[in-house]
């Protein structure tokens, strides 16, 4: 790769960097990389979610019928308000790129996109390469959600998908589901005289959260997946009571569960509620159920699993190996993301791969390591050429 292109592969990012896109404010990005794909001779498509956000297509079509490869990045960003000095600033310092987004996730799409370029130079012999620039991953995934079903309508049945997430260049072939929970105590009205009052909710409620971790985490500890090991879950809100000197009535602790594979969501509330009902006072009531918090409308966030044979992670592996010399490793990610609803709900083998560390994500000083960023470069458009071109 010569010096100019390297810089006009950094310079799509930082140019990237530099549009505000926090979640719901998606629309400048989205019309500067339609234009983007179109310059590089690619067919464009703005389809809009039903809340009016941009999902934008870059397509690739090859001079014969072949497979179907979706390249999946999301625009919107974290908010910046805790971001330390200029969250667009997209500078360049020790061999990292700063900036809002940078690693989660216009790294990862800005690299997709210039796989694509790659092979638009070359030009497709066989298949079709589908890069998709999709809103609101960051709040209910509205943008894959717009995506799936946009696919299904014209009738284009995807072979495998990749979603670009930061893995430190690692295939991610496996994720935990997320619940998010409401644990309600409801307790009984009375003088605060009394001391310590059985119907304070709050104090109830303690014992809740006491049998959470002590219980529940012993029970999740005996369950294990391969990959993904046990169960996880997070006390992240708590609410209850109106002032000091009345009687907490009600309180309500919600929680993030990471769910495995093969999971009932009733089963899962039910053992939450026999556990919270077990230690609370006999005149308190509990209730348990999903929560609305961050609720996608009529979907859930499920857990998803490739199987390690699968034509996608070959192709992947085999793209590693060309670009960096080894195979690359496929595992778990320890975060929810869209490749859940390509793979769960579109029926698209999905993986995630990207370049970064999700750790460096929603941070106060986001970057990405551009050694990374060149070879996912590198590697998708490899990936894409051999996945596309290997039955032809």
């Amino acid at each position: 790769m010569g010096k100019e292109t390297w810089k006009k592969d950094v310079g799509l990012l930082q140019k990237m960097v530099q549009i505000p896109s926090v979640t719901g404010s998606e629309h400048q990005i989205a019309d500067f990389l339609e234009e983007e794909f179109r310059q590089a001779g690619m067919q464009t498509r703005k389809v809009m979610t039903e809340e009016g956000q941009p999902l934008i297509l870059g397509i690739l079509q090859g001079k014969k019928e072949g497979p179907v490869l979706v390249f999946n990045g999301h625009t919107d960003t974290h908010p910046v308000q805790n971001y330390r000095g200029d969250p667009y600033s997209a500078h360049i310092q020790d061999g990292k790129l700063f900036g809002r987004g940078s690693v989660d996730m216009k790294g990862g799409l800005a690299a997709m996109a210039c796989g694509a370029k790659r092979l638009a130079g070359r030009g497709l012999e066989a298949g079709t390469l589908i890069v998709a620039a999709v809103p609101d991953e960051e709040f209910l995934s509205r943008g894959t959600t717009c995506l799936v079903a946009y696919l299904k309508g014209q009738g284009i049945r995807a072979d495998a998908g990749i979603v670009g997430e930061p893995t430190r260049l690692q295939i991610g072939r496996a994720m935990r589901g997320v619940s998010h929970i409401d644990i309600t105590v409801t307790g009984y009205p009375g003088h605060t005289s009394g001391r310590n009052h059985g119907g304070n909710a709050i104090l109830q409620m303690g014992r809740v959260l006491g049998a959470l971790e002590q219980d529940i985490t012993k029970r999740y500890e005996g369950r294990s997946h391969p990959l993904l090991g046990a169960p996880v879950f997070n006390v992240g809100l708590i609410q209850g009571g109106e002032k000091p000197n009345v009687v907490a009535q009600h309180c309500r602790a919600t929680l993030l569960r990471r769910d495995l594979p093969g999971e009932d969501l009733e089963q899962v509330l039910e053992e939450l509620r026999a556990s919270a009902a077990s230690v609370v006072d006999d005149t308190c009531q509990v209730s348990v159920q999903e929560s609305e918090i961050q609720k996608r409308p009529g979907k859930r966030r499920l857990p998803m699993e490739v199987e390690p044979e699968s034509k996608v992670i070959k192709a992947l592996a085999r793209a590693g190996r060309a670009v960096g010399g080894s195979g690359l490793k496929a595992g778990m990610v320890p975060y929810w993301c869209d490749a859940s609803i390509m793979a769960n709900e579109g029926g698209i083998p999905t993986v995630v791969f990207g370049p970064g560390d999700i750790a460096c994500a929603h941070s106060p000083k986001e970057w990405i390591d551009l050694d990374q960023y060149q070879k996912a470069i590198e590697i998708y458009a490899n990936m894409a050429w051999g996945f596309l071109h290997e039955s032809c």
